[in-house]
C-alpha cells in the first residue's frame, strides 16, 4: 500500500490489508483446467492461496470495496459468471480488459451481458488507439477504464464526455507505466478534480492523504 510490492501481490494478507483499509482493488482472474478460476497477473499453477474462492471470502467481508476483475483469457465466460455468483461477489465488482485479449472490441462484454443481466462491465479508452468512440459503442459497458501509457492525454473534458454519457470513470495512475511518483501526485490532483469514481495506483495511502489534505485546504 505504499508503493509496489511484487513479493506480496495478490497474496491475501496483502489484499486483506488493503481491504480493512477501505481501499478497492485490481485483480487478475485466470483458469486451470480441472482446478478452476485463481487469482495471479502471470499464468502460473494455481494453489490454494491463488484460488478466486479464497479471494472472494476477502472480499464479502468488505462488501462496500469495489474490485476491477481483469480479464486475462477467452473461453470461460459462463463458467466464470457462474463461480462469481456462486461466490456472492458480482454486486461489487466489474469485468474489465476483455479489449486486450479479444478479437473485436465489445465482443466479449456482449456475451457477459448475454449470459448475465447484472454483472457490470467496463471499456477502455487509452492513448492506444482506444477511442472514446470505441467504448461509448460498447453500450453494455457502464464503466470506462482509462488508461494513459505515452504521457497525460485526458483532459477535463474528456472526462466530463465520459461522465455525461453515465460512465463511471477509473484512472491508471502514472506510475504503472514507469513514470516517476511526483508525476502521479500531479495527476491525481487532475484526477479528482475532473470527478473520476476511482483511480488504480500502487499508492493508495499516499492518495489517501492527499485527498484528504485537498479536502482541508
Amino acid at each position: 500500500m505504499a508503493g509496489p510490492d511484487p513479493s506480496r501481490e495478490n497474496g491475501l494478507a496483502l489484499v486483506g490489508e488493503a481491504l480493512a483499509a477501505g481501499y478497492g482493488l485490481e485483480t487478475d482472474v485466470r483458469y486451470e483446467a480441472g482446478k478452476g478460476f485463481y487469482v495471479s497477473h502471470d499464468r502460473a499453477a494455481s494453489s490454494a492461496e491463488s484460488l478466486l474462492a479464497a479471494h472472494c471470502a476477502l472480499w464479502r467481508r468488505h462488501p462496500d470495496a469495489t474490485i476491477a476483475l481483469n480479464i486475462k483469457e477467452l473461453g470461460q465466460e459462463r463458467a466464470l459468471l457462474e463461480a462469481l455468483n456462486s461466490l456472492r461477489v458480482i454486486p461489487q465488482l466489474f469485468l474489465f480488459d476483455m479489449e486486450l485479449v479479444e478479437a473485436q472490441a465489445g465482443e466479449t462484454a456482449r456475451l457477459y451481458r448475454r449470459f448475465d443481466a447484472a454483472v457490470t462491465l467496463a471499456a477502455r479508452v487509452s492513448d492506444r488507439g482506444e477511442s472514446i468512440e470505441r467504448a461509448l459503442a460498447i453500450k453494455v459497458a457502464s464503466v470506462v477504464w482509462l488508461d494513459e501509457f505515452d504521457g497525460p492525454w485526458a483532459t477535463a473534458d474528456t472526462i466530463g464526455r465520459l461522465k455525461s454519457a453515465g460512465k463511471a470513470v477509473y484512472a491508471v495512475s502514472p506510475e504503472l507505466h514507469g513514470r516517476p511518483i511526483e508525476a502521479a501526485e500531479a495527476r491525481w490532483c487532475d484526477f479528482t478534480a475532473w470527478g473520476v469514481d476511482g483511480i488504480c495506483t500502487d499508492w493508495p495511502a499516499r492518495l489517501a492523504a492527499q485527498i484528504a489534505e485537498a479536502g482541508r485546504g
